[in-house]
């Protein structure tokens, strides 16, 4: 047995992981936590039984002298956990909010990692003196967060282990400090619980405007006038929208190849991931999370597969308006333009009867400024679409066609976690 101070958490998750207890939550909320807390206070190194095969005898002799060794080098605790986590955990299937809801159980800083079901590997420093990065969306380099192929989840699990560790042990010496969690989940059982509704607006909001009396009513209408200049400038040409600026890329391809795919899709994955660090927007936070998880999920399943660049044009489309939500800090942000959802948000609609020849575009068609002043102008066609694998992304059947990139219903982003094969 090694220390209790010495140890990896490696959590093998069914479903996702879970969030820091909420103060109001039932007495057995937090079993499952307070048991593998315990665990590792006499083994850094917690495999549940039912994911017991994820690491045989000599790959968990090798991940304890990964831990030891990573330990010493950077002086804190380093701890590792299998275990399975459905949704309906008191963790609610997030990778993160499971290892904040164990350091708080345990009430032990250090270094923790974690593996979902699919072998996603996830990591959390608690005052750890190290400047550490590492990009999520890469499945090639050392560490990654990701296994090679989804049908062998824990295929090299223990050497993506221990180079993440090592990642770790060499980075560059850095002051302390505790990572933020982006949102907690519900109380443990009121995952479903409805949000009341507002209170009705009553008698003192509208005595005080009938004793305000005229010049009230004539401050109200200027200051209507103002705001419907501001909104009609933020409209076909660009602009602004709520708070957050429109996201315009009218030069963005309309046959658009695998390569700048996975660039562009890597990059706007990068920066949601960065905003999402630093972004105080509550009401946008939850669809922008889950936009990256769906838009990592989708980068990593789709690799080269030209049969899957639909896949990736949707990576970036929800790495888009995942920022929209979090700049804007709206829940439901714009959806893109469906002339080409890579030309960014759509600022109006308008009837396109020549566009559409699959019947599968709503009418009338979201469009972004460019789009709108191109209609204007003498008319959108066919040729217009972006095309996948030379067709228009209007032919291309799934999930993309079926919600009109989420102008179609309100469920977007469940649809595509069905498509994703995430419940």
């Amino acid at each position: 047995m090694m220390r209790a101070g010495v140890a990896v958490l490696l959590t093998v998750l069914i479903t996702g992981v879970g969030p820091v207890a909420a103060a109001d939550d039932p007495p057995h909320a937090h079993q499952r936590l307070d048991r593998v807390a315990a665990a590792l206070a006499k083994d850094p190194l917690f495999v549940d039984p039912d994911v017991s095969g994820a690491l045989d005898k000599a790959e968990r002799a090798r991940v304890r002298q990964a831990v030891q060794t990573t330990a010493k080098k950077i002086g804190t605790a380093v701890y590792v956990v299998v275990i399975p986590n459905p949704n309906d955990s008191e963790s609610q299937g997030r990778d993160d909010a499971f290892l904040f809801a164990l350091h708080d159980r345990s009430r032990r800083d250090g270094l923790y990692l974690m593996v979902s079901s699919h072998g996603r590997l996830e990591s959390e420093a608690f005052q750890v003196p190290r400047d550490y990065d590492f990009s999520p969306l890469d499945k090639d380099e050392p560490g990654s967060s990701r296994p090679a192929d989804y049908d062998r989840p824990y295929e090299g699990l223990a050497e993506r282990i221990v180079q993440r560790l090592n990642g770790y042990a060499v980075a560059p010496s850095a002051s302390p400090s505790t990572p933020r969690l982006y949102s907690s989940p519900d109380p443990f059982g009121e995952e479903n619980k409805l949000t009341p509704s507002d209170p009705e607006v009553k008698g003192p909001l509208l005595t005080g405007l009938l004793l305000a009396g005229p010049p009230a009513a004539v401050l109200l209408y200027w200051a209507g006038i103002g705001v419907l200049a501001l909104v009609r400038r933020g409209r076909p040409g660009g602009g602004r929208s709520g708070a957050g600026e429109v996201e315009k890329h009218p030069r963005a391809p309309r046959k658009p190849g695998m390569r700048w795919l996975r660039r562009t899709a890597s990059k706007e994955l990068g920066r949601l991931r960065d905003l999402l660090a630093t972004a105080e927007a509550e009401r946008g936070r939850d669809f922008a999370v889950s936009a990256y998880d769906a838009g990592q999920i989708l980068y990593d399943d789709a690799k080269d597969d030209a049969d899957r660049a639909i896949d990736l044009a949707g990576a970036i489309v929800l790495a888009r308006r995942g920022r929209a939500a979090l700049t804007r800090n709206v829940a439901s942000p714009p959806v893109p333009c469906l002339v080409n959802p890579l030309h960014g948000d759509s600022t109006g609609r308008a009837h396109v009867p020549k566009l559409d020849g699959d019947g599968v575009l709503p009418k009338p068609c979201p469009l972004c400024g460019a789009c709108q002043e191109r209609e204007r102008r003498g008319g959108l066609r066919r040729h217009h679409l972006m095309e996948i694998g030379g067709r228009p992304h209007t032919a291309v059947p799934g999930v993309w066609r079926d919600t009109a990139w989420g102008a179609n219903g309100k469920k977007f982003l469940p649809r595509v976690m069905r498509y994703l094969g995430v419940e």
